[in-house]
Order: C-alpha cells, then structure tokens, then sequence
C-alpha cells in the first residue's frame, strides 16, 4: 500500500483525458451540500496487538453491516448501531446524527500509521475515514476542561513509550498541554506529534498545526519544533537527558484558532529519532549498510534488511512512523566526498548522496548513447529529507546543460489522478525523461534551489529505461475534489449492476497509445465486470460490475489495471484513488490520502431496476438522439428516480439529470453529437438514484444501472451549404441550401430553419427534403419592423424519422441580411 503525504507547493495541473473528464473538468464544478457519511471517529488510535471499541459518527449510517480496511492489520467485529444523537450541522452542508459501535482488532503485526477503511451498510459503501496504529501503549489525555494540564505544576504524568491521545480545547483562548515524564541521565526522549496527517476533518484551517517543546524540571527548553522536513506540519524533537529527573512536553497551537475535535497523538519515547538514511535505499532482498543521521545521539550506523519488492519502502528502527526508502532493482552508487565527480559503471543506477554544506554542488559521470531513453527520477522531499532539489545534465565537453529540472508535475511523480487541490511535497522532486543527443559522457550534477544544504539533505537519483505505464483511477470533477459516491462509489446492489466511470492516467514517459482493456483482480465469487475494450487515446470508459441474486453482501479489496488489447504486449499498470482532508474553501487539503486499490460492496438490492431501450437508430454527427429509459419498481417502493448518463463517447454531450415521478415508469434521455463525434459503435449505461439523502455528492442514496447498449454514431444524412441571401422589409425572399448527400434516408424529411431574426418567418409551408433533392429552399417574409443588420448564425434542423424514432441533425451556416424596404 503507497501512501503518499502533503505538501503546500506549487499548484500544478492535473492530466486528465477523455471527453467525459475534459468536458466536466474545463466547466467550474459547481458548489453544492458537502453531506459525508462518516464525520468523525473516536478514538483516533490503537496500539498493536489490542482490541480497541471504536465509535463512528456520521450521517446515513444506520444498519451498519461491514468494515473494510484498504490494507491488512485490522479486523472490524461486532459492527452495530447506536442511539441517534440530536442531529450536529458541520461545515459545508453536513451533519451528524447517527452512530455505529464496533471494534478494531488490530494484528501484533498490523503495519504502523494510518488505515483508510469504508464501512458498509445495507444500501451504501460509505466515504473513507482513517485510523491509526501506534506501537506504543495508547492513553488518553485527562486534562477536563480548558487549562488543567497548562502549567508545569499540573502537568499529567504519563510513563514512557506511550502515545498519548488528546485533544486541543480550544474555546475563546489558546489552550496547551503538558506532560510530566520520569527520565535517567543519558536516555533519548523523542516526541512525535501526528495532528494534521491524524485528522477525519473534511473542512478545517489552522487549528491542527501544532508545535512542540521539551522542558528540563525548571521549564527550560531544550528542544522545540513547529514543522518538520519529514512530517510538514507535524513536529518531531528529540533530546539525550542531562540529568536523572522530571521532564516535561509541551504541546500547543503554533498560531491560535479555534475549532472543535482537533485532536493529536503524542507520541512520546526512549526511542531513536534519525531523520534521514543514507543511502536512502538500495537494490531489492539485500542487506543495506547504511547511516542514519538527525538523531541527537549523532550518526547510527545500521544494516538495512530490504524487501524483495520494488518502490516505496518504509523503515521505522524502534520509532512510531517510518523514514521513507526506495528498493530497486539495480545497484547503488554512492557518492565518492573525495572527488569533484562520482563515476557510474552502468545505467540503470540509483545515484546517492547529501548535499551537506549550503553551495554544495555533486556531480556524476555517465556514459551513454544517443537516443537511448531514461527516466531520471530525483527523490529528496518525497523521502522527508529538506533537500530542494535541482539537476542538470550536460555533455562533459561542453558548459550547457543538454536537460535540467527542478519541480515537477504530479504525472512525473507517479500521482496518477491526485487533484492540483492535495498539496504534495513529492512535487518539488524533479523527474525527467531524458534523450541524450550524443554518445558519450554527461555530467549529472544536482544541488539545493535555496543553496542550502545539511547533514541530513539526502537524495537519491534514479536512472533507469522508461517504462510503458498505464494506471487506472476513480475521481469526480466535484467542488474541492472531496469524494463523491454519485460517481466514483463500487457499491454493487444484489441481483443488479452498477456503471462507475474508469479513468486512465499515463506515467512519464510511455510510450504505448494503443488499444487497452481493463482487468480486475480480487473480485468475490458472483460478480463479474463488463469492460468495453479503451480505443487507442481514450482515457476514460464506463466500467460495469454485475452482482448475481445469489451473491451474499461482502466488501472485497480489488484493482483495476490496464493492459494493452494486443496480449503479446504488457505494460505496466496500477490503481489509484485521492482522498482529501483537512481541506478549505477552494481545495488545496492539506492531508491527502492516496490507495493503491479499491474497496468494492456487494449491498441489499436496490428498490428498482432500470432499462435502456436500445436505440434501433444511429445518432448523426450534429444530430440529436432520444433514449429511452423504462422503470420497473419493486413492491412497496413508489419514491422519485433520478437518471442520467455519467459517461458519452467522445463529442457526444448529455442532457442532465432526469427525474420519474412518483408513480410513473418511463422518460427520456436525449444525447446531442457535435460534428467531432467520432463515428463507431459505443457501450453506453445510464445511472440511476433513489433522490433522498445528498444530491450532491450521492450520501444517503441508493444506486442502480441499466444494462450496456450499443449506440452507433454515423455520419450525417446530408451536409448543407449555405447562398447568402436578402430580404426587405415588408417583402419576401428565399434562403437556399446546396444539399450534399452522404447516406441515403427513408421517405421525406423535414426541415426547420433556425436563427431566423425577429420579424422574419418562414412562409408555410415548410419544404421538406427527400434523397437526391439538390437544393433546399425556405421562402421567408419579412414585416415592416423586421431587424435590420446581418445575420450569420442561420442553421438548419433535419428530422429524419426511421425505426418508429425521430433523428435529428444538423446542419449548415446561413447568412441572411435584413434590408430597408424599397422606396
């Protein structure tokens, strides 16, 4: 599971491709109720190998059924409802009203840190919320009421090696906490605070940056942080005790502002502190010799078990949250202090070292060929060491760099789909693909933006052939990109389907543009996916889950990759879905929590089923096209449905949500082709809600899809081209059109002349068209009022009626101007 942290960098623009994505993203996502299902879970934390009672609050929460967790560690039991509260407004338009008790058993084992999960109902799978896994023991702050534990002499006394679980009590003044530990002359005492990267907070502004300080017994400081390379806004400090004695933490607002349930996890320890690991990482299943720096104890030296799998790697020594490494599949070089340059037998490599001093500048020497094709991936910031990298790369003879980097996007970065409102500190990490344009030797050099440098600015350069990578991922173009059910949730009801639109995102530098399928691992005995092979350059498709009558409800994990239709071929590939918290107004969250899989429920069967009829006509390019939607309602259930279509092919737009009324079964969807719409055959679905709960982001409803249908989109019937034309006022005069015919149509056809000013009409009656007429014809009449001026908007509206529907299309660009009558 990679987890990906925040970062308050530069705003950068997400790649998204696909009609469906382009056509909402380039319209202002509009505001509306921000109504999610879990708003906040008590306690925020457990230790490993305990059983601890967790409550949900929320909203759309009652009968509980499941939990499911992203990753392994926690099992959820005992899921049951508590009483309603008195129902809370939070920011944004939600509420909470409803609880659920369970318990968390968490594994000996379990992975530290943060646990994304998902709780399903009967009828829902809700949003994401989070838990955390501590390695210490877990106890809550005593402090009742505001300025209890504010003074070194009411400080709470708490033993070492625990995390302390509290909350900021903050009112109408800046509120502080302290903690009294016993400590011995020699020992570490380390303090990690996990606020801003703990927070369930949807909405929120500075009240969970925290700082720290650690005390002697007479309130001297010894240490104190407010942000920190490795945790942003989270402080980290660590001290070697001078003498036997009481010490005291610290614990408060860097800047004061209130709010409610702003809680934190203080994690205090004998423990090591490193804040950075040199080489920060090496080739994969080998020991790793390697030094850890940061820690007041000064430099560790350490052996480094690697994993036998490729990327991220977390490594926690006897700390409660990691320093992040990378394992690859080649070989380490390390920097050589002794010389100007650093030699690299071979590529791919992994290039390593610190830029110590402010100035300093490290330089390695490759040797390569012209053309060849590299990806150089810098890794600093990403890691949490304080390095801001910049590289370059340059011919050894010549002064000028052939390629060079400093920031990067969040494709570089392997940020498949993360909205440009997540902040991420990965971004400030070059990544570039790099063609040498000669052989022979380059220079690699790197050094900090700032012209900083310390002990612990490790970087690790990448160098590597590119790699072919498609990833799949699930992301609503909705107002803060918060998480919307409506269109990105897996809940299957049973007997039934649902269509949730598949987005693709290309990693830097692939180079496949083919024709892809989307496979899914992990899907539970009785259902199954229907998923219309991509066309090549597509990057979005709706994607079908299908739950058998027989299928129990479940949650199962899954992914979904994409692979090149031509099987001969592999590629890379991965899932991906962005979660903010902790955001404002506007976006840009300040903790993002990124899956590498996705949760998909099995519910109870939806009070509906819904149909498609399949078009027996095809839409016209610039034509028009009704569809229509039939309802079939279960016994008892007689509520209004909502329906539209999430997804069109591309250059097809779609009519907004429809509603059934009460009571009745039928009604009409309408799809509207430019003259871009490409020409074929495309799997369509229509999506469908009961209309209680949110409308916005889809809380509290139940979901439905019809079936997949063929929609042919087909050239037009006929091309017109305009004469221009005049008429007086208060006299008559004719418009005509040169007809082209492109395909035959039955019968006749009518014609409607559109953008007519006013006080000009169309003399009835109106012509109609048939195959191989060569001109069509309108005689207009212009009263003695009739606007005057030029006018270039006229169109013509063909309906051709075929197979018991009407096409619609059109077609053509008319000038007409508007004269003074004669004298």
């Amino acid at each position: 599971m990679n987890y990906h942290r925040d970062y308050r960098s530069h705003q950068l623009t997400i790649a998204l491709c696909g009609f469906w994505v382009v056509g909402l993203l380039v319209m202002p996502a509009f505001a509306g109720p921000q109504v999610h299902h879990i708003e906040a879970t008590f306690p925020r934390c457990g230790q490993r190998g305990t059983t601890v009672e967790v409550v949900l609050q929320g909203t759309f929460l009652k009968d509980p059924k499941e939990i499911a967790f992203f990753r392994p560690g926690i099992k959820a039991i005992e899921v049951s409802p508590l009483p309603p509260l008195p129902r809370q407004s939070v920011a944004h338009g939600g509420w909470i009203e409803d609880q659920v008790r369970c318990k968390f058993v968490i594994a000996p084992d379990c992975p530290l840190g943060e646990h994304p999960f998902r709780l399903r109902t009967a009828t829902e799978l809700t949003m994401v919320s989070t838990f955390w896994v501590t390695p210490f023991e877990v106890v809550s702050d005593q402090e009742s009421g505001h300025g209890r534990n504010d003074t070194i002499a009411t400080a709470m006394l708490v033993p070492r090696n625990v995390t302390v679980q509290a909350k900021m009590d903050t009112g109408r003044q800046a509120d502080h906490d302290i903690y009294r530990i016993s400590g011995k002359k020699g020992e570490h005492l380390s303090v990690e605070l996990t606020s801003v990267w703990l927070t369930d907070r949807y909405y929120a502004e500075s009240e969970f940056d925290l700082m720290v300080s650690i005390l002697d017994a007479k309130g001297h400081e010894l240490a104190r942080n407010d942000d920190s390379a490795l945790h942003i806004q989270d402080p980290i400090a660590s001290v070697i005790l001078p003498t036997d004695g009481d010490y005291f933490v610290d614990v408060r607002q860097r800047i004061y502002k209130g709010g409610h349930n702003t809680y934190y996890l203080a994690h205090i320890g004998t423990n090591l502190r490193p804040l950075a690991v040199f080489p920060a990482g090496g080739p994969k299943g080998l020991p790793l010799a390697a030094k850890l720096f940061g820690d007041p104890a000064g430099e560790i030296d350490r052996t480094i078990p690697l994993p036998a799998a490729t990327g991220n790697y977390d490594f926690y020594e006897d700390a409660p949250s990691p320093l992040p490494m990378r394992v690859s599949d080649y070989a380490n070089v390390l920097e050589n202090r002794a010389a100007d340059e650093t030699s690299v037998a071979q590529i791919p490599s992994a290039l390593n070292g610190i830029i110590e001093t402010p100035g300093d500048v490290d330089a390695f020497r490759l040797t390569v060929k012209k053309g060849d094709r590299y990806r150089v991936r810098v890794f600093a910031r990403a890691l949490g060491t304080p390095l801001d990298p910049r590289i370059s790369i340059r011919p050894a003879n010549s002064d000028q760099p052939e390629i060079e980097g400093d920031d990067a996007n969040h494709a570089d970065r392997d940020l498949i789909g993360i909205s440009t409102a997540f902040h991420r500190k990965d971004l400030l990490d070059p990544s570039l693909i790099w063609e040498p344009k000669q052989d022979g030797e380059y220079i690699l050099s790197i050094t900090d933006m700032r012209n900083a440098g310390d002990p612990t600015s490790v970087y690790r350069i990448e160098v590597e052939p590119t790699r072919d990578a498609i990833h799949t991922y699930l992301f609503a173009p909705v107002i803060d990109s918060a998480e919307c059910p409506r269109l990105t949730s897996l809940a299957i009801p049973q007997g039934d389907r649902f269509t949730v639109i598949v987005l693709l995102g290309e990693a830097q530098g692939n180079t496949y543009k083919g024709e892809l399928e989307i496979t899914a691992k992990g899907l539970p005995p009785g259902v199954q996916m229907i998923a219309p092979k991509v066309p090549a350059g597509q990057r979005s498709i709706p994607v079908q889950f299908i739950a058998s009558a027989d299928t129990p409800p479940q949650t199962a994990v899954i992914e979904l990759q994409a692979q090149p239709a031509d099987h001969s071929r592999r590629i890379e590939s991965g899932s991906h879905q962005a979660f903010p918290f902790l955001s404002h107004s506007g976006g840009r969250a300040w903790h993002t929590v990124v899956v590498d899989r996705y949760i998909l429920a099995v519910t109870e069967s939806a009070p509906f089923t819904i149909e498609l009829v399949p078009p027996q006509i095809p839409l016209s390019q610039s034509g028009e096209l009704a569809m229509q939607v039939n309802l079939k309602r279960r016994q008892g259930f007689d509520e209004p449905v909502d329906f539209q279509f999430d997804w069109s092919p591309p250059g097809v737009q779609t009519q907004p949500t429809v509603t059934i009324p009460a009571g009745e079964s039928s009604s009409i969807l309408r799809l509207f082709a430019s003259t871009s719409a490409q020409p074929g055959t495309w799997k369509m679905a229509a999506t469908a809600t009961t209309t209680g709960g949110s409308y916005y982001l889809g809380t509290g409803r139940q979901r439905n899809s019809t079936a997949f249908v063929d929609l042919t989109i087909a050239e037009p019937y006929i091309a017109l081209k305009n004469k221009p034309s005049a008429v007086r006022r208060g006299d008559k005069s004719q418009i005509i059109w040169d007809v082209e015919h492109k395909k035959p149509f039955p019968g006749m056809a009518d014609a409607v002349l559109l953008g007519l000013p006013k006080g000009v009409t169309i003399v009835e009656p109106a012509p109609q068209l048939k195959v191989g007429d060569k001109q069509l014809v309108f005689e207009v009449s212009a009263t003695n009022d009739a606007l005057l001026g030029q006018y270039k908007e006229l169109t013509c509206e063909i309906i051709v009626r075929q197979a018991g529907q009407e096409i619609r299309q059109r077609t053509g660009k008319g000038i007409l101007r508007v004269d003074p009558a004669a004298k």
